[in-house]
C-alpha cells in the first residue's frame, strides 16, 4: 500500500513552513533582521505589552523554551525588554522597547501589502472558506 504524505497534516505543515520561508526572503529584501519566528513574538508584544514570557508561549502556541531562545535574540536587538515582576506577582513581563514599537507598523504594512503574492488566485470567498475551516478544525480538536 502506497503512504499517502497528502494528509491534511501534511498539507498544513508544508504551507505553514512554505510561508515561514517566504516571508523571511520578504523581510531580507526589505533588509529588516526579523526572522518569521522573532516577528510572530514581537507582533504580540506589539499588540499586547507587558505579558510574561508563558503568555507569550501560549498565544504563540511555542514551547516556552523556543520563546525563552527568541526573547534573548530581539532583546539583544534592543527590541524588546524583559521587566522583572514586583514582588506581589510572580511573573516577569515583556515589554517592547521604543525601537520594536518604531519598527513594527513598517514590518506589518510591508508583510500586509506582500500578501498579494501567497494569495495570487485565490478569491476573498476561498481564502474565508479556508480561514472558516482552520477555525473548525482546532475548535474540534481543542
Amino acid at each position: 500500500m502506497k503512504d499517502n504524505q497528502h494528509t491534511l497534516g501534511f498539507l498544513l505543515a508544508r504551507t505553514s513552513k512554505a510561508m515561514s520561508v517566504h516571508l523571511n526572503k520578504l523581510l531580507q529584501e526589505e533588509r529588516i533582521d526579523l526572522p518569521h519566528s522573532q516577528y510572530l513574538v514581537l507582533r504580540l508584544l506589539y499588540l499586547e505589552d507587558g505579558i510574561s514570557q508563558q503568555e507569550l508561549a501560549e498565544r504563540a502556541f511555542k514551547d516556552t523554551a523556543a520563546v525563552k531562545r527568541t526573547l534573548d535574540i530581539l532583546e539583544g536587538k534592543g527590541l524588546i525588554k524583559r521587566t522583572p515582576a514586583p514582588a506581589n506577582m510572580k511573573k516577569n513581563s515583556v515589554i517592547i522597547t521604543p525601537v520594536g514599537r518604531e519598527l513594527m507598523p513598517r514590518v506589518i504594512s510591508y508583510l500586509e501589502n506582500s500578501k498579494n503574492s501567497y494569495l495570487a488566485g485565490i478569491s476573498d470567498e476561498e481564502y474565508n472558506a479556508v480561514i472558516r475551516v482552520l477555525e473548525k478544525l482546532y475548535q474540534n480538536i481543542s
